[in-house]
């Protein structure tokens, strides 16, 4: 228990009950603990208070010290970078970090590593706190962080994962006492450092766990997943839960010269035939007619989920077929992914195929694949979202797609939420602005598409578009600004929803001018 948990307890009890254990460190924080408990004047409450006060300004600072005397800390190595101490450019950054958007947090912490600044140390637990929480920005803050930051994560624990210290060894009590989520962190850690190591302990204690359980920590095999994790994922393969069946099958589908991939290779390819149509010989497809009970062994399932939209035989073709390398199709077909894609069609297995195609895709991306299934789009009775496709894509092309996509929006899907996943995947994708060409005529789509209705009605519309503003190239700035027409509308969403989007145009100018 921390000093400051300690120190609540005792209070809870009651300072007339029982005589408190006051908290002691060492350095100068001990003597200022021991200044304030050497006051005669003071009462039990106020002497609490005032330990509770120093207490706590120590726990912002990322500081825990312990009960009882310990040897001192090690100093902070020194900086060589210098820090961004600029009164104008402080307070941009605090309400950067305070008050986001997201986007323009990643795109603050670039600035500042690409003209080699680091973060003012008062900013520190605030940009640790929220890396913690929010992936997008751990990979940016490391090096605007400095020696400082990276001390004071290892001070406290809980910021250890906003930096990622892969180098410092896991915590075992965390495997063997902790959360589901630690142990998966703790997992996933030394998975970086020692794969084969944490395959071995994953092993010896996987049968203790529930099937969720089971399920995200092995999960956690795809860091560093290699030939060397097999026999292990096909014992797995072996789990009461399909679930974990599932899973291990789909880590086993990542490694192509498993012999999970070469055996549903035969299967799929046992289902490839002949047949002579107009003077020509055709490549045709048919799934068996019967289940085989040894599929269960590859985790294949004979029964579809409730409401699954394929049939029996197609349900057992795309379970088989996801799991093929899309290298496989090409050499089997003698066609190009269009080719494959037509071919497909011409069969009565397209929305199976096409399915396990998309599947397939996610482990290994290919252009000339993702652009031949977003060609064929939509497809009746395929439940396949465009934007996953979309994201493969490379940025100019990708862009090209957003804007059909804003233009003719998929079905279910409203501006708002086209815009969400648009700036997500422009972080996600460390791209964190859009191009000149490409963001332009977005911006112009937007703006002059009824936004003032579409604000009042779109929650995720007006959460969204602040994060769009602030995923714009530098150029379009006073476009963003100058540009907003609201068809004279009063609306105070519309207003907030202005004020947010001009404080960002304002900030971002402020780091053009300090950061350049």
């Amino acid at each position: 228990m921390q000093p400051l948990d300690h120190l609540a307890t005792q209070l809870l009890i009651g300072t007339d009950r029982r005589a408190p254990e006051w908290p002691s460190a060492g350095g100068e924080l001990g003597r200022l603990l021991n200044q304030i408990q050497a006051d005669a004047t003071a009462s039990s409450e106020t002497t609490a208070l005032r330990l509770a006060g120093a207490l706590a300004v120590c726990a912002a600072a990322g500081f825990r010290p312990p009960l009882t005397d310990r040897p001192p800390l090690p100093p902070c190595p020194e900086d060589v970078r210098p820090v961004a101490a600029e009164p104008e450019l402080v307070a941009t950054l605090q309400a950067i970090l305070d008050e986001g958007p997201d986007p323009l947090r990643v795109l603050a912490m670039r600035r500042l590593d690409a003209t080699g600044y680091l973060l003012p140390p008062r900013l520190l637990p605030r940009a640790l706190r929220l890396a913690v929480q929010q992936n997008d920005l751990r990979p940016w803050l490391p090096p605007v962080v400095g020696e400082r930051g990276r001390w004071l994560a290892r001070l406290n624990p809980d910021w250890s994962p906003a930096l990622s210290l892969d180098d410092a060894p896991p915590d075992p009590d965390e495997w063997d006492t902790g959360t589901l989520e630690q142990r998966c962190r703790f997992l996933a850690t030394q998975r970086r450092q020692d794969p084969a190591e944490a395959r071995e302990r994953l092993a010896r204690t996987l049968g203790e766990t529930d099937a969720r359980g089971r399920t995200r920590l092995l999960a956690e095999l795809e860091t560093g997943l290699s030939l060397e994790d097999e026999e292990f994922l096909e014992a797995c393969l072996k789990d009461r839960s399909k679930e974990v069946r599932r899973q291990a099958g789909a880590l086993l589908a990542r490694l192509p010269d498993s012999r999970y991939v070469t055996r549903l290779t035969e299967r799929v390819g046992a289902c490839l035939g002949q047949t002579r149509k107009r003077l020509r010989q055709v490549l045709t497809i048919e799934p068996p007619a019967a289940f085989e009970p040894e599929w269960a062994l590859e985790a294949i399932e004979e029964t579809a989920p409730q409401g699954e939209r394929l049939g029996q035989r197609a349900w057992w073709l795309y379970q088989m077929a996801r799991a093929l390398p899309l290298d496989w199709w090409i050499r089997q077909t003698e066609l190009d992914p269009a080719g494959c894609v037509r071919w497909a069609k011409s069969t009565d297995w397209e929305l199976a195929l096409l399915r396990a195609w998309s599947e397939a895709l996610v482990r290994t991306p290919a252009l000339d694949w993702t652009e031949a299934i977003l060609n064929r789009l939509p497809v009746d009775g395929l439940v396949l979202d465009p934007l996953n496709l979309v994201d493969r894509l490379p940025a100019t092309e990708r862009e090209a797609y957003w804007l059909d996509l804003i233009e003719k929006p998929p079905r279910g899907m409203t501006l708002g939420l086209l815009l969400g996943r648009l700036t997500q995947s422009l972080v996600r994708e460390d791209l964190t602005t859009l191009s000149v060409p490409g963001a332009r005529p977005l911006l112009d789509r937007i703006y002059r598409q009824g936004l003032a209705g579409r604000l009042v009605q779109d929650y995720a519309l007006r959460h969204a578009l602040p994060d769009f503003i602030a995923c714009l190239p530098d150029a379009l700035l006073d476009e963003a600004a100058s540009g907003w027409l609201l068809n004279g509308s009063e609306s105070p969403v519309c207003a907030e929803t202005q004020a947010r989007i001009l404080a960002i145009v304002r900030q971002r100018r402020l780091l053009i001018h300090y950061l350049h």
